[in-house]
């Protein structure tokens, strides 16, 4: 039989790191089924659908709003979270020991019920929680339950005192999670996940006949319209006067909103030259080879991905407190640039071109801060775990074999039978 490792994400959101842990670790483990589940596709259908549409209309048009929504749980979660949950009571009989669970609402429960798994990862903090309920509902004791938080700063929406563990992305939200009283012997510095594998080299000359880029003029693309946020599109309106000595890529998102605000801006100035507008990219490996400079927000996926091609990037205002927090850590560290507004944003910008001191010095930091094998050290220790967790599991299906064939039970340190203890409702510790 294979371990099973589950990734618990949030579709739009954490996609790309969950793919890459996934593909790595079954690349190198055939032992080991690892599954990644997008977590709203087993919460109730309408309230995922109305907590994603919010989101998404906050982040359009009242980002206010959504960076107070923000703030409200990371004060208010971790206050609710250190508690037990009764767990459900169990049905066996002596003849067929299966579970059998009384439950109906809980979805993420069903994934424990399905998979059995020995791990779950979980990327975003509704995830984490929900699988540490399901865990004690279940009294699958054994299961081990991890945070993944790939964030450059703490999101304190993540922290619950009953997780098995927490995996880092660097040392500054290791001291902030001791200092919100989480064991330290439960965080591990993991650094950047990223699968450096999908991330191809493309020649520069290729990539720009596939933009239909036809000068050598230095290329800045502006990255980060998910859901059509104003900031970027007053990126855009900062930029485009100086597209008389820069090539300007402009990646929509999907964004009709985006498309049709620089298409506007082309007919009213009569003036397109040097303007790239692109709706999907299939390939970021392309526009990564064009690009001379990367103006972006500060989301996770696509620092990881600034970082391996070695790109100096310019940050635009983030939408909400988690953003801004790692706007904060990567301009301090001098990783990327504050880009400000309007004057300070295109000084920021035509200093990485104009100034290859200044560019060369944020490159350093960039290559010295990113660690290449940072995916393989954190799934090496996940897969030990699976193994540990796994083999134990089969020792105690030995002992219960040869008690059966003896015609006894197995019993617990206080004398109970396995079999007692279920009866009960519960899982001894």
């Amino acid at each position: 039989m294979k371990k099973t490792i589950v990734i618990l994400y949030t579709k739009g959101m954490y996609d790309t790191v969950a793919a890459d842990i996934c593909n790595y670790m079954t690349k190198r483990y055939s032992d080991c089924d690892v599954v990644a589940i997008d977590e709203d596709r087993y919460s109730n259908l309408c309230s995922a659908q109305f907590v994603r549409n919010t989101y998404i209309f906050t982040a359009r048009n009242m980002a206010w709003l959504n960076r107070f929504a923000v703030l409200i749980r990371e004060k208010f979660l971790p206050k609710k979270i250190d508690k037990t949950v009764k767990p459900y009571e169990r049905e066996l009989k002596e003849e067929n020991p299966t579970r059998n669970y009384r439950q109906k609402f809980h979805k993420v429960d069903n994934i424990f019920m399905r998979f059995n798994p020995e791990v779950v990862i979980c990327l975003s903090p509704k995830g984490h929680n929900k699988a540490i309920l399901a865990k004690q509902r279940l009294a699958m004791n054994d299961v081990k339950v991890y945070a993944l938080i790939t964030d450059f700063s703490l999101n304190k929406a993540y922290i619950n005192y009953q997780s098995d563990g927490y995996f880092v992305q660097n040392e500054v939200i290791k001291q902030a999670l001791i200092a919100n009283k989480v064991d330290e012997e439960k965080i591990a510095v993991c650094g950047t996940i990223i699968d450096e594998e999908r991330l191809v080299e493309v020649p520069r000359e290729e990539a720009r006949a596939t933009l239909k880029i036809e000068n050598d003029l230095p290329t800045v693309t502006i990255s980060g319209g998910r859901y059509g946020v104003s900031y970027v599109k007053d990126t855009f309106d900062t930029l485009a006067p100086y597209t008389d000595r820069l090539n300007l890529i402009v990646l929509t998102g999907g964004s009709a909103s985006i498309e049709k605000f620089v298409l506007t801006y082309c007919e009213a100035k009569n003036y397109n030259k040097n303007i790239f507008v692109v709706r999907e990219v299939r390939d970021m490996n392309a526009i990564y080879a064009v690009t001379d400079v990367m103006v972006c927000s500060p989301t996770t996926v696509t620092m990881y991905e600034i970082f391996a091609k070695n790109i100096p990037c310019v940050l635009i205002r983030s939408l909400n407190n988690n953003e801004k927090g790692n706007l904060s850590f990567l301009a301090e560290e001098q990783l990327a640039m504050r880009g400000g507004k309007d004057e300070q944003l295109a000084t920021a910008v035509l200093g990485f071109i104009n100034n290859n001191n200044l560019k060369q010095e944020y490159l350093y930091n960039q290559r010295k801060f990113f660690d290449a094998g940072a995916i393989e050290g954190f799934a090496e220790t996940v897969y030990k775990e699976s193994v540990a967790i796994f083999k134990a599991r089969e020792d105690t299906k030995a002992e219960s074999a040869a008690a059966a064939e003896a015609g006894g039970e197995v019993k617990d340190d206080d004398g109970e039978s396995d079999l007692t203890v279920a009866k009960k409702g519960y899982k001894k510790e």
